[in-house]
């Protein structure tokens, strides 16, 4: 161990809670613009780098994963599968750059995105030609001449042989003209139908206790153990010898890290030559030990990651609760001198600007609807209770908060967990850093999601432990292969088809799928009736659930047709390794190995539809002013010619959801509960059960697209209200009563149906939340919210006009982070309709 003074502890700890004083205030708003905001030089460097350098593609691992693919082509799936990422562990290039103290990258260098063919590759070969892109508007990738043809050249191998070509060809023409891809949009299957799977936490402590030569003694004891007489053990040692394949080559893509930094040290002198001979020996007792101090367990934990990303380009990749599987390290080091809290502290914020280097490639409808998400869902959890109902908040749940407010970048995706006996302290302090202005951190009620969970089947202890996956969906970390935010469901366009017997709105709204949708009056769902036909609320009702039930069934087909093309085509051996009972079972995590297995797409639209139902009955059934037939024609028109009744349906005359009126907020009950109670537990394709949510990260914006005007005041193509917040539309923001009222009607939805997350958005101008006043305003909003069994918030402190001058000179913000959805991103980066719908969302005071 290296024994520089900064390395040793030397005297007491002079800030008792945290790394910083609990209520120091960074200020409010822009002030994440800041240019030197940590207080360590390395970082502040770092995060410089970081954000003049350019994103780019990487073609190696797609290479080296075909190139293993084809050699071993007469093995079985899982044995190509675990010889192909054994192979890219073994050859693909590994750099260290200047101011890391952990290594390893995701087979690309960073902030450099690696391809995953066998997943999709069409679109991507497409792009590649037709749609370069480093020419993109957003989201732009730079790409060497030599990689383009690398990545062709291989297209030919891939081409019928993906995951999606699998899924797509189980589903009927029935599912594919729902979705984004190939239909009109009623889902949007993005995540899973042309990537991976990811929305995973890994067991961590299982990697902690045992090292990667523990794992190996005890998948080759499950060896030992089968008679290979039977077919299911004759199974099991595929499974097993694949898990053994990627353990031998996660060894030796550790030590290759370990023998770089030695390389690297040869050529440096004084505190980095001492460094780097550190760096190597903590690889290279972590590539088969458990770690033995903090420094040791935080480069377990990234290789750990970094290898389940490189196996699969899921989204969302966790990292769980790190101020509790951590703590026991930071406490023992603390303890006995080993390390100073400033140099643990450096540890953690050069982690943060790691998980940030992390990038991924979409497609240019996605990045459009998904902008400046990077890799995306690279959340972690802090606070809470723990398994035995305590609070679990300790020092590291504060100097993780430090971190994020020192570094300033948009990962990791910090959340805090809450509960009646949460200490003030912490209250304080997450909101010091909340105030920054770029969404981090979110919050969330452990007194709503435990419950929820257990009423899932998780056990009391699984369900205290939670962490939040991708933007806001709870998962038994360690233990659950969940399909969180597998498809966004649009209610409101159900909603639109139930008032038009099935069919679209006929208006001349061009969605962004045009070319490849059903529209314009063609029969799209079930015949339910018109608006012009019904002769109550109650009919209206009635068709928007029966249309809801055509849609559910389409959507539940589509899912497990992919659920299926993944176990066949693209088991995880490596990903198996650290979820519980997969090893146990010697089932892999695809097959429904985890101890916990679910399926959770997400409705979209809540707001909308409440307030479509509520402008329908006020107008049409109690004060008779139009009658069904002219508010469909209304809506056919876009509201042309009928300029006086668009006015009215977006006025406070009408009864509008976020304004605490019971009316309202019955009817987005209504509107929510009828699309969780249809698709709760039914049976998914890899065990367990269905479970939603209610959210939309910023598919509210692509789920706009392909819908035209609709009876709560929208006009075509605008954006669909985002997570279960208020709507605003061109015309304005339907909440009018500030953020109290919008946080109880919020809390009048039935959240814990909606197991799989709900997500309130708030944007609060900065002069609100200025001072201690405006800190102990939001607290006491948050109190009453949690105590109502809310389950989520998440706010953006900024202004209208600083946004709209971003938009007019982007190289003045470059560093302005927003929080889109269940992300923060830079506001610069993002696509047009997602600012417009950031400026659009209302601004709150108090």
């Amino acid at each position: 161990m290296a024994t520089e003074e900064k390395y040793v502890k030397k005297g007491a700890n002079e800030t008792p809670i945290g790394y910083e004083p609990v209520d120091k205030d960074w200020g409010v708003g822009t002030s994440g613009m800041v240019k030197e905001p940590s207080p360590f030089s390395r970082i502040n460097s770092w995060r410089e780098e970081f954000i003049e350098t350019p994103l780019t593609i990487d073609h190696e691992r797609a290479c080296l994963w075909t190139e293993a693919m084809k050699e071993n082509e007469a093995k079985s799936t899982i044995l190509k599968s675990a010889r192909a990422l054994a192979h890219v562990l073994r050859n693909v290039s590994i750099y260290i750059n200047d101011y890391e103290l952990i290594v390893g990258n995701m087979a690309a260098p960073p902030r450099s995105a690696p391809v995953f063919p066998e997943f999709s590759y069409d679109w991507f070969v497409d792009e590649l030609k037709n749609d370069p892109f480093k020419e993109r508007e957003n989201d732009r990738y730079l790409t060497t001449e030599e990689a383009e043809e690398k990545l062709e050249s291989i297209h030919d191998y891939w081409k019928n042989n993906t995951v999606h070509d699998m899924a797509r060809e189980m589903m009927s023409e029935e599912e594919l003209k729902g979705t984004g891809a190939y239909g009109k949009g009623m889902y949007m299957l993005g995540n899973y139908f042309f990537g991976g799977v990811g929305h995973i936490s890994p067991n961590y402590i299982t990697i902690f206790n045992n090292g990667w030569k523990g794992l190996k003694e005890i998948v080759e004891k499950k060896i030992s153990q089968l008679d290979e007489t039977l077919p299911d053990d004759l199974k099991k040692k595929e499974f097993y010898t694949a898990q053994l394949t990627v353990i031998e080559g996660t060894m030796d893509f550790i030590k290759r890290y370990a023998k770089l930094a030695r390389e690297k040290a040869s050529k440096e002198e004084g505190q980095r030559k001492e460094e780097l001979l550190q760096i190597a020996d903590n690889c290279e007792w972590i590539s088969e030990n458990p770690p033995r101090n903090f420094w040791e367990a935080l480069q377990l934990w990234w290789f750990a990651t970094t290898i389940i990303l490189i196996e699969s380009n899921g989204h969302s990749i966790t990292y769980g609760r790190f101020d509790q599987y951590m703590y026991p390290y930071y406490k023992e080091d603390m303890d006995n001198n080993t390390f100073t809290k400033d140099f643990v502290q450096e540890l953690i914020e050069g982690a943060w600007i790691k998980i940030s280097e992390l990038t991924k490639v979409r497609d240019k409808i996605s990045t459009k609807s998904f902008g400046g998400v990077e890799l995306g869902g690279p959340t972690m959890t802090v606070g809470g209770l723990d398994r035995d109902g305590n609070d679990a908040t300790n020092d590291l749940t504060f100097m993780c908060l430090d971190a994020t407010a020192h570094v300033r970048l948009h990962a990791p995706w910090m959340t805090t967990r809450w509960h009646s006996n949460s200490p003030d302290e912490l209250w304080v302090k997450a909101i010091k850093v909340a105030k920054l202005g770029f969404g981090l951190p979110s919050f969330f009620n452990d007194e709503c999601i435990i419950p929820s969970m257990t009423n899932r089947g998780r056990t009391l202890e699984d369900a205290r432990d939670y962490t939040i996956i991708g933007c806001v969906e709870p998962d038994a970390w360690g233990q659950e292969y969940g399909w969180h935010d597998s498809a966004f469901f649009n209610i409101n366009k159900v909603f639109e088809l139930a008032i038009n017997d099935g069919k679209c709105i006929d208006c001349s709204s061009e969605c962004f799928r045009y070319d490849r949708c059903v529209g314009r009056g063609e029969q799209m769902g079930i015949k339910t009736g018109k608006l012009s036909e019904f002769k109550s609320i109650e009919e209206v009702k009635e068709a928007y659930q029966k249309q809801m039930k055509y849609w559910v069934d389409r959507l539940v087909k589509a899912e497990n047709c992919m659920d299926f093309a993944h176990q066949e085509r693209k088991p995880l051996p490596y990903l198996s390794l650290l979820i519980n009972d997969c090893t146990e079972r010697g089932i892999d995590v695809t097959a429904g190995g985890a101890k916990y297995n679910f399926n959770g797409p997400q409705g979209v639209g809540v707001g909308n539809v409440a307030d479509g139902l509520s402008a329908i009955n006020k107008l049409v059934y109690e004060d008779g002013e139009v009658s069904g037939e002219e508010m469909l024609k209304a809506l056919q028109n876009n509201w042309e010619g009928y300029e006086d009744l668009y006015a009215l349906v977006n006025s406070s005359k009408i009864p509008h959801y976020g304004n605490d009126n019971d009316v309202a907020d019955e009817y987005a009950r209504f509107a929510a509960d009828a699309y969780c109670k249809q698709l709760e537990n039914r049976p998914t394709a890899h065990g367990g059960v269905f479970q939603p949510g209610l959210y939309p990260v910023s598919g509210n914006v692509a789920c706009g697209s392909v819908q035209g005007a609709t009876p709560e005041g929208r006009v075509q193509s605008e954006p669909i209200a985002d997570g279960v917040s208020p709507v605003h539309t061109k015309r304005g923001s339907h909440d009018v009563k500030g953020p109290t009222a919008v946080a109880l009607s919020v809390s009048k939805l039935d959240h814990e149906i909606a197991s799989n997350g709900t997500l309130l958005n708030m944007k609060f101008t900065p002069s609100t939340l200025a001072g201690e006043v405006g800190d102990e305003n939001f607290i006491s909003m948050m109190k009453v919210y949690f105590r109502r069994k809310g389950m989520h918030n998440q706010i953006n402190v900024i202004s209208r006009e600083t946004l709209e001058d971003a938009r007019k000179r982007p190289e003045e913000y470059k560093g302005l982070l927003v929080r889109v959805a269940g992300y923060s991103a830079f506001f610069t980066e993002l696509d047009d309709s997602l600012q417009k719908d950031l400026i659009e969302r209302t601004e709150l005071a108090f």
